[in-house]
C-alpha cells in the first residue's frame, strides 16, 4: 500500500486557527505525513496563513466540513438546498485556500436531521444533484470530495459502505467518492474486508476511529480485519486519525463524547501513528 499518515484537528475543537500551529509542529515531529483541517468559517489569510505552515513543516493537508440543519441538501425547503450548495461551495473555497487536496465528511445530508422514516427516493435524488454540482465546481480546482459514510445516530442516508458506494455512483463524477471510517463502519458493516471489497473503486479516504473515539487499539474496532481489507484492495491515500476529546463542548455533544478514552492528545497521536505503522 502507498500510504500518507495524517492526523484530523478535531482533536483540538472546531475553531481551528494559527493558535494551533504549534500543534502543526508537534505532528510533523512526531513524523505525519499531514493534517486534516475543519473549514468552519476561518478568514482567509488564517487559511492561508496555516496552509503556509504546513508547507513550512512538510505537511500537507486535507479538509473536512460540516452540514448545519439550517441548510439541508434533502430539505423540503428549496431556499435550505440553495443555502446548503452555497455552503458547501464556500467550505470547498477554504479547502482549496488551505492547501487541501480532498474536502470530507457527511456533506450529503444536515448533521443529526431525521425525518423519522427511511430516505425517500426523493431525499436522494435531492443529495445527489446537490453533490454533483458541488462535485463539478471542486473538480474545477482540482479538488475530490468524499462522501464520509456515518452512523445511524448521526445520518439516514448514507450509513453504510454500499450506500456510500451507491450514491458516489449516483453522482457519477470522478473527483466524488467513499470516505470510510472505522468507528462509524464498527457499528453498521459487519465486516471490514467485505466493505472495503465492496468500495474497493471508489474509496478516496479513509478515518481510522476507535470505537471509543479514543487512542487507537483500544476500543473494539476490528483493526486486523481492517488493515487486511486495505492491503487486499491495495489502497493508496490518506490514513487519518480521528478522535474526539471533551476540550470542545459543542464538538462533544455533537459526537456524544461524554469522556476522553486517552491521556493527553500528544500521548494519542504519538501512540496512533506507531499503531498505524506497526500494522503497515
Amino acid at each position: 500500500m502507498n500510504v500518507s499518515i495524517g492526523m484530523n484537528m478535531l482533536l483540538w475543537g472546531t475553531n481551528i486557527g494559527l493558535k494551533h500551529i504549534p500543534v502543526f509542529e508537534g505532528l510533523a515531529g512526531a513524523g505525519f505525513d499531514g493534517v486534516e483541517l475543519p473549514i468552519a468559517g476561518q478568514e482567509e489569510y488564517v487559511l492561508k496563513r496555516m496552509g503556509r505552515a504546513c508547507e513550512d513543516l512538510g505537511l500537507e493537508r486535507t479538509a473536512s466540513a460540516f452540514v448545519l440543519e439550517d441548510a439541508n441538501p434533502i430539505s423540503p425547503d428549496p431556499k435550505s438546498r440553495a443555502l446548503a450548495l452555497e455552503r458547501l461551495k464556500r467550505s470547498i473555497d477554504g479547502a482549496c485556500l488551505v492547501g487541501a487536496d480532498i474536502l470530507i465528511g457527511g456533506l450529503y445530508q444536515s448533521h443529526k436531521y431525521f425525518t423519522g422514516q427511511p430516505a425517500t427516493e426523493q431525499e436522494w435524488e435531492l443529495s445527489a444533484q446537490y453533490l454533483r454540482d458541488a462535485g463539478e465546481y471542486a473538480a474545477s480546482l482540482d479538488l475530490k470530495l468524499g462522501l464520509e459514510c456515518l452512523n445511524r445516530f448521526e445520518v439516514f442516508l448514507v450509513t453504510t459502505s454500499a450506500d456510500g458506494r451507491r450514491m458516489a455512483e449516483t453522482v457519477g463524477l470522478e473527483n466524488v467518492g467513499v470516505h470510510y471510517d472505522t468507528h462509524h463502519a464498527n457499528i453498521e458493516d459487519p465486516s471490514p474486508e467485505e466493505a472495503l471489497a465492496h468500495i474497493a473503486q471508489c474509496v478516496n479516504h479513509i478515518h481510522l476511529s476507535e470505537s471509543h473515539r479514543g487512542t487507537l487499539g483500544t476500543g473494539q474496532v476490528d483493526w486486523q480485519g481492517t488493515f487486511d481489507g486495505l492491503k487486499a484492495i491495495d489502497y493508496e491515500g490518506w490514513l487519518v486519525i480521528e478522535a474526539f476529546g471533551t476540550a470542545d463542548k459543542a464538538l462533544a455533544a455533537a459526537a456524544n463524547v461524554w469522556r476522553t478514552a486517552f491521556d493527553t492528545p500528544e500521548q494519542l497521536y504519538r501512540d496512533g501513528i506507531a499503531f498505524i505503522k506497526q500494522h503497515l
